[in-house]
């Protein structure tokens, strides 16, 4: 079983690694919209819900919302299911000391409380037990909160953000999460776009984290084959944002010479099922606007188009070719 001291540990969130609105790279329709509601919602009161696969991006943007509410205030993060069902009461509503064993003497305060002045970020809100999310929604409703052991109640002030990879409505139909509780969260829901869905941004993603480990490893970002375009537009990215960025790390160990080619990307993409990559129409990503956009950053990053060409695997009479055919310079 998890310490308590540890599971304290896991639930805290250093102020300096909070992240803008700005911090959120893409310009992808999906994303675009996603950015705009949330800032325009930011500065409110409301709690919010934020719907959205394993992995794209939900706590950056619970981050950018508190930057945004309150930057002063505390940002308390709490990963529901990653905390066990006997310690995630004490772990929300704090407690007394002598509440159960192994309970610090002096009692302890819950995350609302710590929260109070800022914002409280509850992860996998889906998770949360059944006999805990009315505790949570009397003190969403009175705005104070009493701990285990105690009979006393301590007012708070914060908002709370919640976000999940499931489909809650479909919970409360089937009676595993509460209707009073969804619908009190669900007043302003954002839905985040799974990667897939996200177009040229894949494109954009990748050239970030390159760079972003290169930078960490102190080595010059290795640049991308037309045929690892290819293979990072046609994926279909089940774990989304951080399967992408995993996929970059390893990448950058494997890749040699300064080029990225197709076998350095992990097995499960060099081995991938095409999928269907959309645009603001929901179009297919045809292979020209792939190509034209590999053609374009490796203009960009390289110093001649030789060099471009090689990057890209193509000969230089096609790259000419090309950069003629897309109104390139």
């Amino acid at each position: 079983m998890l310490s308590q001291e540890r599971i304290e540990k896991q639930s805290q969130l250093n102020q300096d690694t909070i992240h803008t609105f700005e911090a959120i790279v893409g310009k992808s329709w999906p994303i675009v919209q996603a950015i705009d509601f949330a800032r325009n919602i930011s500065k409110s009161t409301y709690n919010v819900l934020l719907n959205g696969e394993s992995g794209t991006g939900k706590e950056i943007f619970a981050q950018a919302i508190h930057h945004d509410y309150c930057p002063g205030g505390p940002f308390v993060a709490l990963n529901c299911a990653s905390i066990p069902r006997n310690l995630i009461e004490s772990e929300l509503f704090g407690y007394e000391g002598g509440a159960f064993t192994g309970a610090n003497k002096n009692g302890q305060p819950g995350k609302i409380e710590a929260a109070n002045g800022g914002t409280l970020f509850l992860d996998e809100i889906g998770d949360m037990p059944l006999e805990v999310q009315p505790v949570l929604l009397r003190v969403l409703e009175d705005k104070r909160v009493v701990r285990i052991n105690s009979s006393k109640y301590t007012t708070v002030n914060f908002r709370l953000i919640a976000a999940t990879n499931q489909n809650l409505f479909q919970m409360v139909q089937e009676k595993t999460f509460r209707s009073d509780l969804y619908f009190r969260l669900s007043v302003l829901a954002i839905d985040i776009p799974s990667l897939r869905d996200r177009g040229k941004d894949i494109l954009l993603l990748a050239h970030h984290f390159l760079d972003q480990i290169s930078r960490e490893i102190q080595c010059e970002p290795p640049k991308l084959s037309f045929e690892v375009y290819k293979a990072l537009v046609e994926y279909t990215w089940p774990g989304n944002i951080r399967q992408l960025k995993n996929a970059m790390v390893y990448a950058v160990f494997k890749a040699k010479n300064g080029i990225l080619n197709i076998g350095d990307l992990p097995n499960e993409i060099k081995h991938r099922q095409t999928t269907v990559s959309v645009t603001q129409n929901n179009d297919p990503l045809p292979l020209r606007d792939i190509q034209k956009e590999a053609i374009m950053h490796a203009l960009c990053k390289n110093k001649n188009k030789d060099e471009a060409a090689r990057e890209l695997g193509l000969s230089k009479s096609t790259l000419y070719r090309k950069i003629k055919e897309y109104g390139l310079k």
